[in-house]
């Protein structure tokens, strides 16, 4: 962590008391008291310089050694710095061959890269790319990221360059972030955010080793099992999945790795890692399921459960999805979900069928599927609800915490593993549960695929894995 003198504080009561001002105030109370807290010399913030300023630009080109500069491009407060400021700022980065700039209406700070190339794309600009960070002084969650914005990290150590190489990789792997993005971001953010710690500088991505990133791994269980809420870290899933993070930000980056690529029965073995005993029981066998449709048979909204279950046990619905379901989302045998129709199962369709019956007969106003009463008013489903319905399950044998994993992620997991085993082909799956190509990898491994490829017979044969259920 570096050293500076930053006052948070101040900065915020500068802000609020110039917001309503123009580009000039921004710059000399917030901006460049900013740049000096993080380090960067005042002596050095050149404001009419004959290379590096435009007119009429509230612009500072801050001098860091010879011909390298950090060019701080200042809007107004009101300024969103939406992708038309950014795409200006990239490209006089460009054209003054310069590495590093940011660009700052006073509250929201951006750390833009001018090395990091985009994929071409007719539906998108790429300017989102070359961003390293967007912080805002005012979120409390931010401020651990401000020390990757001083001279030292860019400049002395350069280990923000560990995170312009996360970004370069999300250009790549994860042009329209979502989800799946999320996971891998914050494998990456934790682990570089450790090493640039441990390290205090930057070392070319090729020097890493794999016992480094396990020496993290085990760092990350000793904090995480020793907070006093939250669960324990023993899966060895969970450390898989890491490697699988880790790896494929090497194998996009063309970065020949120290390691990585190894199995993970060797994990394993060096980590002394053991699963947890519920981790490797199956909860979704025939007995298991009989018993939870017997459960919610004696229950208050035994239909809605019961078509809940069979929803999830049929498509591993995901719970917005569940919760985007209409009465017109069922059309006969069919449901619709974008534009995918999905062949409804017969024990299923009696389920919906008088799921909408009770709709009409509750003269629910809203069109939603599935629905709840509240204060003697019927009201959509929310995820909490659909948490609680999945929770009740574990009055089965509250002395067995097998019950305990039944959520919508584990049925989908499961379903997923269970179709790549019954036959189904990978293109099956996706259309089927919907899921991306990144959340199928998490669920079926390439050795999965290969190992399948090798054993399947040409005559085989595709059966729902819990098809007695639904038929």
């Amino acid at each position: 962590m570096i050293k500076t003198d930053l006052d948070i504080e101040f900065l915020k009561q500068m802000y609020n008391k110039f917001k309503v001002t123009g580009e000039e105030n921004i710059k000399n109370h917030i901006v460049t008291k900013f740049l000096e807290m993080i380090g960067y010399d005042p002596l050095e913030f050149y404001y009419e310089h004959s290379m590096y300023h435009r007119d009429g630009r509230a612009d500072i080109a801050v001098k860091i050694t010879g011909d390298t500069y950090l060019y701080v491009e200042v809007k107004s407060a009101n300024n969103k710095l939406d992708a038309k400021e950014q795409l200006q700022l990239a490209r006089y980065l460009y054209d003054s061959r310069l590495s590093w700039g940011m660009l700052t209406n006073g509250k929201t700070f951006i750390l833009m890269n001018n090395s990091i190339e985009s994929l071409p794309s007719l539906h998108r600009s790429s300017v989102d790319d070359r961003v390293v960070f967007k912080i805002d002084i005012f979120n409390k969650k931010n401020e651990e990221l401000i020390e990757y914005f001083s001279k030292e990290s860019i400049y002395d150590t350069q280990i923000t360059n560990y995170f312009r190489d996360i970004a370069k990789y999300k250009a790549y792997k994860f042009p329209h972030g979502g989800g799946s993005w999320n996971v891998y971001k914050s494998t990456l953010f934790n682990f570089f955010k450790y090493y640039a710690n441990q390290q205090r500088r930057y070392r070319d991505l090729g020097q890493i080793r794999v016992d480094e990133f396990e020496d993290f791994l085990k760092y990350e269980m000793e904090m995480k099992n020793n907070q006093d809420s939250g669960r324990k870290i023993k899966s060895i899933d969970t450390f898989d999945n890491k490697y699988s993070h880790i790896r494929s930000f090497f194998q996009i980056l063309n970065i020949k790795s120290n390691g990585f690529d190894e199995e993970k029965n060797q994990l394993v073995k060096r980590m002394q890692l053991q699963e947890e005993m519920v981790e490797s029981i199956e909860l979704l066998t025939e007995e298991n399921i009989e018993l939870i449709l017997n459960f919610y048979n004696n229950r208050r909204d035994a239909v809605r459960n019961k078509a809940l279950l069979l929803l999830c046990l049929s498509f591993g619905l995901e719970r917005s999805t569940i919760l985007s379901l209409t009465i017109n989302s069922v059309k006969r045998d069919k449901l619709i979900i974008g534009s995918r129709e999905l062949i409804i199962p017969k024990k299923l369709q009696f389920l919906l069928e008088e799921l909408k019956e009770q709709h009409k007969l509750n003269k629910v106003k809203d069109n939603c599927l599935f629905y709840t009463k509240y204060n003697n008013q019927y009201k959509p489903l929310s995820e909490s609800t659909i948490n609680y319905i999945f929770d009740t399950v574990s009055d089965i044998d509250k002395s067995n915490p097998l019950w305990k994993k039944l959520n919508t992620a584990y049925i989908r997991s499961t379903l997923i593993k269970k179709l790549f085993e019954n036959n189904y082909s990978l293109e099956e799956i996706v259309y089927l549960t919907g899921t991306d190509l990144v959340s199928l990898s998490n669920s079926i491994s390439t050795d999965d695929i290969i190992e399948n490829v090798k054993t399947r017979k040409n005559n085989y044969q595709k059966i729902h894995p819990f098809h007695s259920f639904l038929h």
